[in-house]
């Protein structure tokens, strides 16, 4: 729940503290697995915009919550932004990984 909030937070936040990626932004939710709380998956919004900013939008998600919840940036991702072939379906990007540590 307490990530949840956090990425309310994330989509609401003024534009002045926006993180911008190719100069747009792309609001980005990542939701921790239930039972496994080291693996997730983002979701990135407005990925039709440009799939390298929305690449690095999930990226940048991916390792805020490593590094607040486990202390580490690293991750291994299943579906990751370096992954070949991502596709956007209904103007979203979906990734998946799991934090290291």
């Amino acid at each position: 729940m307490v990530a949840g909030c956090g990425s309310l937070k994330n989509l609401t936040q003024s534009s002045s503290k926006r993180v911008l990626f190719e100069g747009l932004y792309y609001p980005a939710r990542l939701s921790p697995n239930r039972d496994d709380r080291k693996a997730f998956t983002v979701t990135v919004n407005r990925a039709a915009q440009g799939i390298e900013g929305a690449r690095e939008a999930g990226r940048y998600e991916a390792t805020r919550y490593c590094i607040e919840i486990y202390g580490r940036s690293d991750a291994t991702w299943t579906v990751g932004p370096d992954t070949e072939g991502l596709a956007v379906v209904d103007d979203q990007l979906i990734l998946a990984g799991r934090c290291k540590g």
